[in-house]
């Protein structure tokens, strides 16, 4: 008799398991399809953004006969103070010029190689406030070059500048 008793309550209890664990899933369902349109959401913009950065590296991959140089140097070196680091001295960066490559084949490259032969002084600004804004430690060529290379393609709005070489960069 006490068999049949705990076969009838766990029959039970399973039945209810079930029904309870079928009107959860109805209830959670809309809200289990809106975070999962919310997700795909979120990668598409995601996706969208590599996209982006494969197209900048493609811009990378210009011909060096394609490329047009603007150089600038300046008779002594710039000092820039770097942010301070780990062991809170203060450190500089020291630059004597850049020159930066536009790629001729650009569609706005005549307007823009016009704007920044008369006026370097916004690059310069630009390159200075990417140097200012590292540590020693953090502070290497290849980043910088990269970081201000992104920052001025973002200022111009264009693609039309494709690389950026720092002469003389050195920290300390």
């Amino acid at each position: 008799m006490k068999k049949n008793i705990f076969s009838v309550i766990i029959t039970a209890l399973t039945v209810i398991n079930v029904v309870l664990t079928a009107v959860m899933f109805f209830v959670m369902l809309p809200t289990f399809q809106k975070t999962n349109t919310l997700i795909t959401q979120v990668a598409a913009v995601l996706n969208l953004d590599l996209d982006a950065d494969e197209a900048a590296a493609g811009d990378a991959e210009v011909k060096m006969s394609d490329k047009s140089p603007v150089t600038v140097s300046w008779e002594s070196q710039q000092t820039y103070n770097l942010k301070a680091g780990t062991d809170n001295k203060e450190h500089y960066a020291m630059l004597k010029g850049y020159t930066l490559y536009l790629n001729k084949n650009a569609d706005d490259f005549e307007e823009i190689n016009e704007l920044l032969t008369a006026d370097q002084a916004q690059i310069t600004g630009l390159i200075s406030n990417v140097i200012q804004s590292h540590t020693k430690e953090e502070a290497t060529q290849a980043l910088i070059e990269k970081e201000a290379l992104e920052e001025i393609q973002k200022s111009l709005d264009s693609k039309v500048a494709v690389q950026i070489v720092l002469d003389g960069f050195v920290t300390q």
